[in-house]
């Protein structure tokens, strides 16, 4: 796994730009820090905002990312991870990408990556069943030997679960990306049955397995990331409590129209001319529009103005259950 980072040194003719520009200042940072009485705090602290400029980077230029850069990033960022001694599997020069636990180590490959070829086994019949007329999906499910991949990995001495686990995590992630491209050219029942599996297979599958699919736009790869799957599965139970509390929102305020509509028929039912007919007061005028209160006195002029416009919309409203009440006899 260990590559000679000779192959990656950057051109020192001329001033690094951008990217390469942050890992040599990242590289002098963690000398003065280290020169500083072992300044742990901030050597960890350059390392994570060299990191955070990288997917940043990696994010806004996409295909057009400074990939030999990208990846002399990651093996520096290795061999300050061996130095510091928290990959215990490592050793000096510390020159390879990446680490694996020590358990991953010690297992066997072929028990290490069951899981992962059981889910592309599992995918791949799921995608055969949809029984799709597509000849790229056809070729992608025959061509596809995540088997052989794996073989060549595991003989030449790879112990990274993560790195043995790739050619069975892209081969799914090719299939559900070429689902997702097939979606728009489907039958609506078919859609349905697609949009469930590529959801499955990011949601539960590969969510179960510490695995995040991440979907980029136009057409572009999924990005696979490891990440613990105790994050995905919390993050995933996450959404569908707002999911569901959305929904119980989005009932409630159906509930809720549903009961102001039968409020309202119910008030259209009522007369303008006896909707004021209350103990409240003691005379009416022809419109049914109170004159005088219970006590005798007049009604104020402000009052007054208000009852007329309550008296106007009711009148129009039950002018209204009137008509529909005709139509239906």
């Amino acid at each position: 796994m260990a590559t000679s980072v000779s192959s990656l040194v950057i051109d020192e003719s001329k001033p690094a730009e951008g990217l390469a520009a942050e890992l040599e200042q990242a590289k002098q940072d963690m000398q003065a820090a280290l020169a500083n009485s072992f300044d742990t705090p901030q050597a960890m602290r350059i390392i994570l905002e060299l990191v955070k400029n990288v997917n940043v980077h990696v994010k806004e230029r996409k295909n057009e990312a400074d990939l030999a850069t990208v990846e002399a990033v990651a093996r520096w960022v290795t061999k300050m991870v061996g130095i510091f001694g928290l990959d215990e599997n490592a050793k000096p020069p510390y020159e390879g990408l990446g680490w694996a636990s020590a358990a991953a180590a010690d297992q066997d490959p072929s028990v290490a990556v069951l899981p992962y070829s059981a889910m592309f086994t599992s995918v791949r019949t799921d995608v055969q069943t949809l029984a799709l007329s597509s000849e790229s999906m056809a070729t992608l499910v025959g061509q596809q030997d995540p088997d052989s991949e794996f073989a060549i990995l595991s003989t030449s001495g790879v112990r990274d679960v993560e790195e043995l686990a790739m050619p069975y995590l892209r081969s799914v992630s090719k299939l559900r990306d070429e689902l997702r491209r097939l979606v728009p050219s489907e039958s609506a029942e078919t859609k349905k049955a697609i949009l469930e599996l590529t959801d499955r297979i990011r949601d539960v599958d590969c969510t179960n397995l510490g695995v995040y699919l991440d979907d980029r736009p136009d057409g572009q790869a999924s990005l696979i990331k490891f990440v613990p799957a105790s994050e995905l599965i919390a993050a995933r139970e996450e959404k569908k409590g707002r999911e569901a509390e959305k929904a119980r929102q989005k009932e409630e305020k159906k509930r809720l129209a549903e009961q102001a509509e039968k409020e309202k028929a119910e008030r259209a039912k009522v007369s303008p001319l006896d909707m004021f007919r209350t103990e409240q007061y003691s005379e009416w005028d022809d419109k049914g529009l109170p004159t005088k209160t219970k006590e005798g006195a007049e009604v104020s002029k402000s009052l007054r103005k208000k009852m007329e416009k309550d008296h106007a919309r009711q009148k129009k409203l039950h002018e209204e259950y009137l008509a529909k009440a005709g139509s239906a006899n």
